[in-house]
């Protein structure tokens, strides 16, 4: 069964909401399809959702990822031809990128065996009362203002599990990574930043399933109006996305990301009462 119109924006609009608020996009997605009636989004559907959000990181990360390559191109250059002194915070910003990517890419490699997970709605609830706990626990610990510079390898690490952990349906990778940091005494705004940039990484993981999945089921028939459909829809999911990371660094340099934490208990309980019912 395919999604109409008005379902299918909704499903854009809301996906690149949750795709950046701590929430878990996969849990929300579910749950609409649930409530839609359809079991699953075509594979193309679901690469341009991606797509969409992929592109609102790169382009709020774009300034941060120029100062990174330029670093790294400068520190090619020997010492005395450098004209300008070499970016050091930049260098071990991509130094930290790399580490969390660790654990990312093994997450993705997991990733079909947790898909099987969406399904249960039980499941589903569990895991998002498991990430309003992970968000809400930081407010009580003291606040500090590490950066790449003074961060651990070991401590990069535990951020990159955050994000591998998100192949679970409820658990948030933004969230999760920005609650580790916080845990490991990272500034909020600076691990928001990481959490950001590897998000996105996550997202060009998911493409790749995403691509597999049109070349092993076959292109769908399309027309006209299915393709200006999700065309728009990504549009939307594009829109949103860059909309809440706006909203997401003036929250979490205010208030962090307890709110959500609560948003998610309520979730979760409304999900396990559906579950009871349906």
């Amino acid at each position: 069964m395919d999604l109409n119109w008005l379902q299918s924006l909704l499903l854009g609009f809301v996906s690149g909401l949750a795709d950046i608020f701590p929430v878990s996009a996969q849990a929300h997605r579910m749950l609409l399809l649930k409530f839609f009636g359809v079991g699953s989004v075509t594979s193309l559907l679901a690469l341009m959702l991606h797509l969409s959000v992929f592109a609102a990181l790169y382009l709020s990360n774009q300034v941060q990822f120029t100062k990174m390559n330029r670093a790294r191109a400068l520190a090619r250059v020997p010492k005395k031809k450098r004209k300008r002194p070499l970016d050091i915070r930049s260098m071990m910003d991509w130094s930290l990128v790399k580490t969390m990517l660790v654990p990312t890419i093994i997450g993705l490699f997991l990733y079909q065996y947790a898909k099987n997970l969406q399904t249960n709605l039980l499941t589903i609830a569990l895991f998002l009362f498991l990430n309003g706990v992970i968000l809400y626990v930081p407010q009580f610990l003291p606040s500090s203002n590490k950066d790449s510079r003074t961060l651990s390898r070991l401590e990069g690490l535990a951020m990159g599990c955050g994000c591998a952990a998100s192949i679970l349906p409820g658990i948030s990778t933004i969230g999760t990574v920005v609650s580790i940091g916080s845990v490991c005494g990272v500034e909020r705004v600076y691990s928001l930043n990481m959490a950001l940039i590897i998000k996105m990484f996550m997202m060009a993981g998911l493409m790749v399933y995403d691509v597999l999945g049109i070349i092993s089921g076959g292109m769908e028939t399309l027309s006209f109006a299915i393709i200006a459909q999700y065309l728009v829809t990504a549009l939307l999911s594009f829109g949103a996305a860059m909309g809440s990371i706006r909203v997401m660094r003036r929250l979490t340099a205010n208030h962090g990301c307890a709110l959500f934490g609560v948003y998610c208990w309520g979730l979760a309980l409304f999900i396990f009462i559906l579950n009871l019912v349906v």
